[in-house]
């Protein structure tokens, strides 16, 4: 609904954009009177949408007030329309797989407590804000967030904030940096040693990483073995150091198997930038890709770097 957001002069609503401290303060605004939507299922998981605009569109088109990144969402799928008598009416926008509630295809429906919608592969549950209070809301919104395992953030909150820290380095031309930091061989260890072992090294690791980052340095889980650090204003030599105390704390590290020691090593690309206008969030995170598999074919348990602008 571009209309009502221009007005506010904010950009359009993503699932990740929703913060335990803003729901709170609309609670304490709008007590008895706002609904929102929890997602159940699909990549989004946990989150939490206030229905604070008078029509909320759904889709994976930029456009769309509320973004899926669901291969089974349509560019725009669905809109949610708020009625006279505070109640909200849900309409299909001629979606390729359809909109259902409660497992029955609709065209147009108004919505009731408890309603499940289906767009794609994502399940959306209708609630009246009275029936949640601030501490469930912030409980969920941290599942949506965090990765279970190690308890740092997930990718999806990672790339929700590369957005806004590229954004933030191109209009004050300053530095924005991504590491990515890869557990060497974690693979073939889970699948000699199993699971549980892979598991216990990556709740280790993350808890030494913790101690190297600052408060404001976005540290989450990438990918398996994977982790990521996002760090803003800190000049190519500062990135570098902090690269290698990773690297070299991780190197320390001694894990009881039971039957002997295990250690671990990892492999960083470090990509930092300059903010510029050719500076785009998929750019930095090619540039630290690029960089981890340099750092791995010149034979692991090592950083490379590189400064671009």
């Amino acid at each position: 609904m571009t209309a009502d957001r221009s007005q506010h002069d904010t950009p359009p609503l993503t699932p990740t954009e929703v913060d335990t401290g803003r729901l709170e303060e609309e609670l304490r605004r709008t007590r008895g009177r706002r609904s929102l939507l929890v997602v159940l299922s699909g990549s989004a998981v946990g989150t939490l949408v206030p229905l604070d605009i008078s029509e909320l569109t759904f889709g994976r088109d930029p456009g769309c007030d509320v973004r899926l990144g669901d291969d089974g969402v349509s560019r725009r799928h669905a809109r949610l329309v708020a009625q006279p008598d505070g109640a909200w009416r849900l309409e299909d926008l001629g979606s390729t797989n359809g909109t259902s509630v409660n497992g029955e295809p609709v065209e147009r429906r108004v919505l009731q407590e408890g309603d499940r919608i289906l767009l794609g592969h994502t399940v959306l549950k209708f609630v009246r804000q009275a029936e949640i209070d601030s501490e469930q809301q912030a409980r969920i919104y941290e599942m949506s967030v965090r990765d279970p395992l190690t308890r740092l953030y997930n990718r999806r909150y990672l790339e929700d904030r590369l957005q806004a820290e590229v954004a933030y380095a191109r209009r004050h031309r300053s530095f924005v940096a991504l590491l990515l930091i890869e557990v060497d061989r974690l693979p073939e260890l889970v699948q000699v040693r199993g699971r549980p072992l892979g598991d216990r090294l990556l709740a280790e690791l993350a808890l030494r990483m913790r101690g190297q980052v600052r408060s404001e340095d976005v540290l989450a889980r990438f990918a398996d073995e994977t982790f990521a650090v996002l760090v803003r204003e800190i000049p190519p030599p500062g990135v570098m150091v902090l690269a290698e105390r990773i690297r070299s704390s991780a190197e320390r590290l001694r894990i009881d198997a039971g039957e002997g020691e295990v250690s671990v090593t990892v492999t960083i690309g470090a990509a930092t930038f300059r903010g510029s206008t050719a500076l785009t969030e998929r750019g930095l995170l090619d540039a630290a890709d690029r960089l981890l598999s340099r750092a791995r074919s010149e034979g692991r348990n090592r950083t490379c770097a590189e400064a671009t602008g």
